[in-house]
């Protein structure tokens, strides 16, 4: 046995305490990072079903929908209305969200988009200027104080992943980013349902593929394009149903999600609804781990910059062949 004067046995003492201490930080750092990306499946739960529609509409209609932001905000405002009215559980208004803003759509294409195809700088300023619109009406209907919406009780709480010696949970992740996760890729799963497995979703890929060549084949061109708007305007609507219990419902709520919603869509690519999950993932983890190693304004800012560096050297997204014109 070491026999230790009294001084090093001291000395010895205090390298123990720091080495456990060392190691207690560490823990607790990794548990945090744990916490941070499991929570960043949220994130990416919210940018799948926000870019979905945008990927959809742009992809076949190559219209730049600066009012996507607003029929997500449609959607939570239809959410808020049918539990104010109805008393409505959260999960039962998401069709009533798809389908509100889905007529929506189809309405704003008839009227107004229908008549700007081929002009692309009219069809961003008229988006921009029917997103004023809609706002205002929203405004003028619903006030603009802040609107609530209540999150249904099976969904609420924490999934604990990891937990310690004494049962305290370390790592978790709440049940609502689970179902936002779930509702997300159930809604890529019928699209690419819908657009592989049906007649209909073959006239769309000869659209988005060939729209003078499918309008000599006898395809609708008109009757695609409206369909196509209105189930991207639906989407979105969805994501409103959604997002709605995460944050409060207000008018300016949606362009919060626009830059998010195109960023996924120029990352991924537009020709695949892959290149979709692909991005959502990729930029809704890599915010979360670099805000947990610095903050989150810096961790959207250095996003937003790889984004744009993305778009400078490969405009045509990670996951497409053809590049986009």
């Amino acid at each position: 046995m070491l026999d230790f004067n009294p001084i090093q046995a001291h000395i010895f003492y205090l390298a123990q305490e720091a080495t456990a201490a060392t190691d207690t930080a560490a823990g607790a750092n990794f548990y945090t990072f744990a916490n941070q990306l499991l929570n960043g499946i949220g994130i990416v739960g919210v940018l799948l079903l926000t870019g979905l529609g945008l990927a959809i509409t742009f992809g076949v209609m190559r219209i730049i929908n600066l009012a996507h932001g607003e029929f997500i905000m449609l959607g939570a405002y239809v959410t808020f209305l049918m539990q104010s009215l109805f008393q409505m559980d959260l999960l039962l208004t998401i069709p009533f969200a798809f389908l509100g803003t889905a007529l929506i759509g189809a309405l704003t294409e008839l009227t107004v988009i229908r008549r700007l195809y081929g002009r692309p700088l009219e069809t961003l300023l008229a988006t921009w200027g029917l997103s004023i619109v809609i706002q205002g009406v929203v405004k003028l209907i619903f006030s603009a104080q802040l609107k609530y919406v209540k999150s249904p009780p099976y969904i609420s709480g924490n999934l604990s992943v990891i937990t310690g010696q004494d049962g305290t949970p370390l790592v978790s992740i709440s049940y609502y980013r689970m179902f936002i996760i779930a509702v997300a890729l159930l809604m890529l799963g019928i699209t690419l349902y819908l657009l592989y497995q049906t007649p209909l979703g073959r006239q769309v890929r000869a659209v988005a593929q060939n729209r003078e060549m499918a309008k000599c084949l006898g395809v609708n061109t008109s009757l695609i394009d409206l369909l196509t708007f209105a189930y991207g305007c639906g989407l979105a609507g969805i994501a409103g149903a959604v997002i709605s219990s995460l944050k409060s419902v207000s008018p300016p709520m949606g362009q919060d999600y626009l830059v998010d919603a195109w960023m996924v869509v120029v990352t991924g690519g537009v020709d695949k609804l892959i290149g979709v999950l692909a991005g959502s993932f990729l930029i809704g983890e890599a915010n979360a781990a670099i805000a947990f190693m610095l903050n989150d304004p810096v961790a959207r800012v250095i996003v937003l910059a790889a984004v744009i560096v993305l778009i400078r050297y490969r405009p045509e997204g990670l996951f497409t062949v053809q590049k986009r014109a």
